[in-house]
């Protein structure tokens, strides 16, 4: 496989990382080559490992197309705005700018739960949206919210392999991929598991005494049951009102990814975090997703979006990366801990974890064998991992002294890899 790289050196960003890498892969994967992705739009695509002169010359009898675009970031700095940046310059560049990107932030054009609407009736054409927040509408995606309680906590390896196995797992359900086809959204990426999920607390809260009865934030029905495994007491909040009830005492945690904790300033007023190891809190997942105007687009303005989903992948592992790297250094700023749950809590929370995947697998929402399966592929993808160099030198308290923020090719390997073993297939043609 050829990659193509173009690097955007801008004004560094939060703890003083570099800028985000912005790269391309000239990838197809059924150009040539049998792919079973969707089916592809007019003209003529490019071939898999097609080099950036040829993908701009696949883009010269193409009329121009402007995409509305609606990203998850709140504006277009910070490690959050990492994947847009990318999408973006991709997009813009390669097609030799026959392609123009609209660009709205801070869902300027339609709140999450309005999203789907939106993306059928053409208000957005690409969007991150987060379905956890329709489980009526997308329940097989929120019985995989559940699934991944089974994948580990670690601030790299287990941050790297359970993206990859979540999104190999559901790339592989076809219910899952018909679920949104079937209401005219098109999958790009179709699950970023995102970040793990942590505790946050104005207290320490490792024992089981320290989690019996306190208010707790959470944000699925998955955390809820989990929760209550713990004696605690789940509590219903949005995001925006989060930092204000945990300064005035109304909860005492709240369950957060780091970086959705920086973003909302939550460890300045909950600087005490906890973590598991072998299971976690359900994670927060969302996904990109193309509207209505994805059937009008030719073969290459297809292929070149769905390509983009390399860096969307490399650029969401960076971010994530970037929230632990960032949680070290203001938890030891704000005299706060990072204490691994004892035993005994991971233990309940391991025992509800898979009763509420067994659950939906008798429900028929995940496929037969998952409780097993995500586990398994959890174990290859660390092995992956590993293979290509990767490993957890320390935790997430030392985060900060041994992962390295500045460099921007750190996660390439792993993503290329994802993409050609678990995407490829899936590409327009």
């Amino acid at each position: 496989m050829t990659t193509f790289k173009r690097r955007s050196r801008a004004a560094a960003v939060v703890a003083g990382a570099a800028a985000a890498a912005l790269a391309v892969t000239g990838c197809a994967g059924s150009a040539g080559g049998g792919g079973t992705g969707a089916e592809g739009g007019s003209g003529e695509g490019y071939e898999y490992g097609a080099s950036a002169e040829e993908i701009k010359a696949a883009f010269a009898d193409v009329d121009p197309v402007t995409i509305k675009y609606q990203p998850s970031a709140q504006s277009a700095k910070g490690p959050e705005a990492y994947r847009a940046q990318a999408f973006i310059e991709n997009l813009e560049t390669l097609s030799d700018g026959k392609i123009t990107v609209d660009t709205t932030y801070a869902q300027g054009i339609a709140g999450y739960t309005e999203l789907p609407d939106a993306l059928v009736d053409g208000r957005v054409d690409v969007a991150y949206m987060l379905p956890i927040y329709q489980p009526d509408q997308f329940p097989i995606f929120q019985a995989w919210v559940t699934g991944t309680t089974l994948t580990g906590t670690s601030p790299l390896v287990d941050e790297l392999a359970a993206n990859a196995a979540i999104g190999e797992l559901t790339w592989n359900d076809e219910n899952l991929v018909n679920e949104f086809r079937d209401q005219g959204i098109e999958p790009l990426n179709l699950f970023n598991a995102a970040g793990a999920v942590l505790t946050l607390c104005s207290e320490e809260h490792s024992t089981a005494e320290d989690w019996d009865g306190n208010q707790v934030r959470a944000s699925s029905v998955a955390q809820t049951e989990q929760l209550n495994a713990l004696d605690a007491s789940p509590v219903s909040l949005q995001y925006t009102e989060t930092f204000e009830a945990l300064q005035r005492g109304t909860v005492d945690c709240t369950l957060s990814t780091t970086l959705a904790a920086d973003s909302g300033g939550f460890i300045e007023v909950a600087p005490n975090i906890g973590y598991t190891t072998d299971v976690t809190f359900a994670r927060g997942p969302g996904g990109v997703y193309a509207g209505s105007a994805w059937n009008s687009w030719p073969l290459a303005v297809q292929q070149l979006v769905f390509d983009s989903m390399q860096d969307e992948f490399i650029q969401s592992r960076r971010g994530d990366l970037g929230g632990n790297y960032v949680a070290a250094q203001t938890v030891r700023e704000q005299g706060g801990s990072f204490k691994e749950m004892d035993q005994e809590l991971q233990d309940r929370l391991k025992e509800s974890s898979v009763g509420l995947v067994d659950g939906e697998v008798e429900e028929g929402r995940l496929p037969e064998g998952a409780t097993q399966d995500i586990p398994a592929s959890m174990e290859e993808w660390r092995g992956v991992a590993q293979e290509l160099g990767y490993k957890d030198e320390g935790t997430f308290a030392d985060y900060d002294e041994w992962y390295d923020m500045e460099d921007e090719d750190f996660i390439d390997p792993f993503g290329e890899r994802y993409f050609e073993e678990v995407m490829l297939p899936h590409r327009p043609s």
